[in-house]
């Protein structure tokens, strides 16, 4: 508690020292921006499907990586949505659905000292549209195997107040045995604008999800259920240059299987502040300055009550040259841990730029804390390991791009990722295993994308990542990460209301197990969209696995058959 009241005065001594100061605002540069037009234009039916356009993005119903890793933070509005009840920081995408998104900030392999831990892979922000216009939309499809979604969102405003409420529920029968899943959420969120660009707002969403986990193939677990409960707050302000964000949530994750008579509970409650805004220093000028801190209480069937607390300070400046192509964004962020070892974690990033080439080079280092579950939770076939300790990721990146006009972008980047003290699970002859900080591990590869746009009724998309992932240790590749992903989007516009988008896939072969011996192979796949707009309505037909391909997934879980939804948009 001593550490959890010295961070909360950090946090006000800071805003305090900071409020007299007048700055403009201004941020680094970001490697992939979708605004609310391109979102609209990407017509993804929902936030995995808009993500996974992105070259090195993957996205699945409840995680994502980016170029292998699947440390990412995942932002709403400044609040972290991952799972903190899950073993490697989930996501519930359902908690934002790609009707109330308004931009997307995708940060590859960089965002250590900005936003802090577990962001090895990178940081996905995303801000949710705002509008004072008294309006809405409606989104209803269902599909095979027993798909139903409604969507609904409501919003208006009154002078310089304004509001949001959504709604959603979501059903699934499954394709096999035991795979349903039960979903409903809701949010909402009140904004206030006030005089010199002072702005406040209040958001809370709630969500519960019932589902089956199937199991492997050839384990089928036909009683294994899941329930998950989140409930979170978020309380924004903007006044004098300086930005706020308060949050309070609380996350329960209940698994249960009649077949082993099995049961286990995890509840995590957290509660944060963050301050940042831009001071000036002698000698060093303008900065962005930010500081925080967060409380997690953590308790279950299987874990005693665990409190932990952790507080930040971070500085990061700008360089420009006049009139140059140079341009330098240099940053460092303390962080100080109640359980484990304080860190240090510096980032550069350098930038030339004279069209039509651009060329970007950055470094930096981040933590990687490992989950209550990896230390606490146990089961039958897995032992808790309170000393788990973090990961050291380093980390490096040069990126070429190539732009002659606004029909064509070329984009090449090399990569690297050192991590030490990697978190593995490691399995005994009794079939027991437990977390451990095993080995390190060396991420590199290379990532190629083309955009372009030969007619005004055709777009062209193809990317290619290669990825080298192996324990330097025993020199061994690691399981579930295949070395070649190949991807394409077709988009045509015959008609101004009509739409027909196809997208290619190919994911190429993985090592199934760590001691390298099986394989899975890799597979192709083709989806379909088409679209209809008449109007302020808008159809469409959705397909994945349009040519029904038998196949699974890298981590050995069988994917499902061909999928079809049809459904329905309509903004009023």
């Amino acid at each position: 508690m001593k550490f959890f009241v010295t961070c909360i005065m950090t946090a006000m001594l800071m805003s305090v020292a900071l409020s007299d100061v007048v700055c403009a605002s201004g941020r680094g540069d970001e490697t992939v921006v979708i605004g609310q037009a391109d979102i609209a234009s990407m017509q993804a039916s929902d936030t995995p499907d808009l993500l996974n356009r992105i070259p090195g993005v993957k996205a699945t119903e409840t995680s994502v990586s980016i170029r292998g890793s699947y440390q990412v933070k995942v932002l709403v509005d400044g609040r972290s949505i991952n799972d903190p009840t899950s073993y490697s920081g989930a996501v519930k995408w359902s908690m934002i659905p790609v009707e109330r998104i308004g931009k997307i900030v995708v940060h590859k392999g960089r965002g250590g000292v900005a936003f802090g831990d577990n962001t090895e892979g990178g940081v996905i922000e995303i801000t949710t549209r705002q509008s004072s216009r008294f309006g809405g939309t409606v989104d209803l499809h269902a599909g095979n195997h027993g798909a139903k979604n409604g969507e609904i969102t409501l919003q208006g405003g009154i002078d310089r107040f304004s509001a949001t409420l959504s709604a959603g529920a979501r059903e699934y029968d499954g394709f096999t045995v035991n795979d349903d899943l039960k979903e409903r959420r809701a949010g909402l969120r009140l904004d206030f604008k006030g005089d010199s660009g002072t702005e406040l707002f209040l958001s809370g969403d709630y969500s519960k999800q019932k589902k089956g986990l199937r199991g492997y193939p050839e384990t089928r677990t036909p009683n294994s259920r899941m329930n998950y409960e989140d409930s979170s707050m978020l309380f924004g302000a903007r006044f004098n240059g300086l930005d706020s964000r308060s949050w309070y949530r609380e996350t329960t994750t209940r698994n249960s299987d009649s077949d082993r008579d099995f049961f286990s509970q995890l509840r995590v409650k957290s509660v944060g502040q963050t301050l940042k805004r831009k001071v000036s220093l002698p000698l060093l000028g303008e900065l962005q300055a930010g500081a925080g801190f967060e409380w997690q209480q953590a308790s279950g069937t299987a874990i005693d009550e665990q409190e932990e607390e952790q507080g930040w300070l971070l500085f990061s400046k700008r360089f420009s040259q006049s009139n140059g192509p140079w341009s330098a964004v240099a940053g460092i962020r303390g962080n100080l841990y109640s359980t484990f070892s304080n860190t240090v974690n510096p980032e550069l990033g350098v930038t030339w730029s004279r069209k039509p080439w651009k060329i970007e080079l950055n470094s930096g280092s981040s933590s990687n804390l490992p989950t209550f579950r990896q230390r606490y939770n146990e089961t039958s076939t897995t032992r808790s390991n309170p000393d788990l300790q973090m990961e050291r990721a380093m980390k490096t990146g040069l990126a070429l791009s190539f732009t002659p006009s606004e029909k064509l972008n070329w984009e090449l980047s090399l990569f690297r990722r050192d991590i030490t003290d990697r978190i593995t699970y490691v399995r005994a002859v009794d079939n027991t295993g437990r977390y451990e900080n095993f080995g390190e591990v060396i991420y590199q590869g290379l990532e190629s994308s083309l955009t372009w746009k030969p007619a005004a009724w055709l777009e062209l998309t193809p990317s290619y990542l290669y990825l080298h992932a192996r324990n330097e240790e025993t020199g061994l590749w690691l399981p579930a990460i295949p070395f070649h992903t190949l991807s394409g989007q077709i988009a045509l516009k015959p008609f101004s209301r009509l739409s027909i988008r196809a997208d290619l896939k190919y994911t190429g072969q993985a090592y199934s197990r760590t001691d390298n011996v099986e394989t899975l192979p890799g597979y192709g796949l083709v989806d379909l969209r088409v679209d209809y707009r008449p109007g302020a309505m808008q159809l469409y037909v959705d397909v994945d696995n349009l040519l029904d391909r038998e196949y699974l997934y890298v981590d050995g879980y069988d994917a499902p058959p061909r999928e079809w939804e049809v459904g329905m948009n309509y903004t009023f």
